[in-house]
């Protein structure tokens, strides 16, 4: 209790364990502060990058809003939340970043660009009156 080191030194048959300050486990990044910023910043520029390489659906008329947003929850919001049961999200910027990444693939699937200076709401109210639920993030 009372040495500089917080950390405890453990072996295994022997041999002392390497002390690190992060680690990939089954595909997530776990931290030693105990805080999920770097693995939610991964994942959701992993999504980003999905929700790029479908611009040309995102911008296909003939492809209906319902089928799009199948599509963004199959593909970009299943990558987004890939591992979130073990985020820690009691810090709110984590929680603000996580529903700008929503609201911004909301409005690339619409098409609205921020020039347009369209509100948060009207992209909501946009996607709710075509009959969808979009309570995904809500859950996180």
């Amino acid at each position: 209790m009372g040495s500089n080191n917080p950390h405890k030194v453990v072996f295994i048959q022997g041999e002392k364990l390497e002390d690190v300050e992060s680690f990939k486990y089954l595909g997530s990044t776990i931290s030693s502060d105990v805080t999920s910023s770097t693995e939610v910043r991964t994942r959701i520029a992993v999504a980003t990058a999905s929700l790029t390489k479908l611009q040309t659906i995102w911008k296909d008329e003939n492809i209906s809003i319902q089928n799009k947003i199948k599509l963004l929850r199959a593909i970009v919001i299943s990558t987004a939340l890939y591992g979130c049961e073990s985020w820690t999200l009691y810090h709110g910027g984590r929680q603000r970043r996580i529903q700008a990444f929503e609201l911004r693939c909301y409005r690339r699937l619409l098409g609205v660009f921020y020039k347009e200076h369209k509100t948060n709401e009207y992209i909501i109210n946009e996607i709710t009156k075509r009959g969808t639920n979009i309570e995904y993030f809500g859950f996180v």
